[in-house]
């Protein structure tokens, strides 16, 4: 099992590499190790360390939070985007953004953050009260997605009502970015996301007997109901904090737990939780790669790019589940 983390381990650092390296412009490859050319090191530090500091943060998060969800729901389908909590997220800081553009006041990133984990566990609690009368996990996906869509309504009679610079704020924020991202924000999200995945990792041996079902994880002395409001409260936090920096990334957080179990063969979530994480954040990097080969062509919204990449997959293991159903 520990070669496969090295693995993960490697991948994850060989990426990272590649993705700091890729030249800018007619740069050449770690450029901003020549200490002559000191445009290349502020280029380097001032953006590139901000963004894939945020990607390892946000694949990790999104991957664990999946995890957690798949693990609790006892449904592989279930994800922070695909059930409508990072939905929560946007619909919650659209409120705030207008809300502080409408009463003249200034956004602080931690408002912004609290906004987000809010409108999550909010909306995580709805879908933990519906999965426990909802069986099927297509029905479960499906409510996912009308909420969702509700929500979507709601924030665009919201951004009727809202000015054009707040609408224009709000819209690029909506398709994703991982370049919001300032070097002096990097210890408020460090904090927060060891935070989250701290209380995620402590979770590993009541996830490991909800395994066997709701029943022999409660006879095994673990308290069920207390574990999914911890469950909620972990992925709301991860998964607001996600959103709220780089505005809703979909997709990652479905697939990447399936792909882990489909490799590491083990319901051991000490090791499902650092597997995820590692391939999660590896994924994410990987998309700023692809984002800045693109660059000269197109601008690639890293929302639209996880989709692109993640639909297939969706697609593919909802119809896997289809025919075991």
């Amino acid at each position: 099992m520990w070669k496969k983390h090295i693995l993960s381990f490697i991948l994850f650092i060989v990426i990272i590499l590649i993705t700091i390296g890729f030249p800018h412009g007619d740069d050449a490859w770690f450029s901003f190790l020549d200490s002559k050319n000191e445009q290349a090191w502020q280029l380097f530090v001032i953006y590139r360390i901000p963004e894939v500091f945020i990607a390892i943060v946000s694949g990790f998060a999104l991957s664990i939070a999946g995890l957690l969800l798949q693990t609790t729901l006892n449904n592989p389908l279930a994800g922070p985007s695909i059930l409508g909590i990072s939905a929560g997220s946007h619909l919650m800081v659209a409120l705030t953004i207008m809300g502080s553009s409408i009463l003249g006041l200034e956004i602080l990133d931690l408002g912004i953050t609290i906004s987000a984990t809010i409108g999550a566990m909010i909306f995580g609690l709805l879908i933990l009260l519906i999965a426990a009368r909802i069986r099927s996990m297509v029905s479960l996906l499906l409510v996912g997605m009308m909420l969702g869509t509700f929500v979507s309504a709601i924030t665009n009679i919201i951004l009727m009502k809202a000015d054009a610079n707040s609408v224009k704020a709000f819209s690029i924020w909506g398709m994703g970015s991982l370049q919001q991202v300032g070097i002096d924000q990097i210890p408020l999200i460090l904090v927060l996301f060891l935070v989250g995945i701290g209380l995620a990792f402590l979770l590993t041996k009541p996830l490991n007997a909800l395994v066997l079902g709701e029943k022999p994880a409660a006879i095994l002395g673990v308290k069920v109901k207390q574990t999914r409001w911890k469950v909620i409260f972990v992925v709301s936090l991860l998964a607001g904090l996600v959103t709220a920096f780089c505005g809703p990334i979909g997709f990652v957080g479905l697939i990447v737990p399936n792909l882990v179990r489909m490799f590491y063969k083990t319901a051991n979530h000490g090791h499902l939780l650092l597997a995820s994480g590692l391939i999660g954040a590896s994924v994410m990097v990987f998309c700023v790669l692809l984002i800045r080969i693109f660059e000269p062509i197109m601008v690639l919204p890293i929302n639209s790019l996880t989709a692109l990449l993640g639909a297939p997959i969706v697609l593919f293991l909802l119809l896997k589940n289809i025919r075991n159903a």
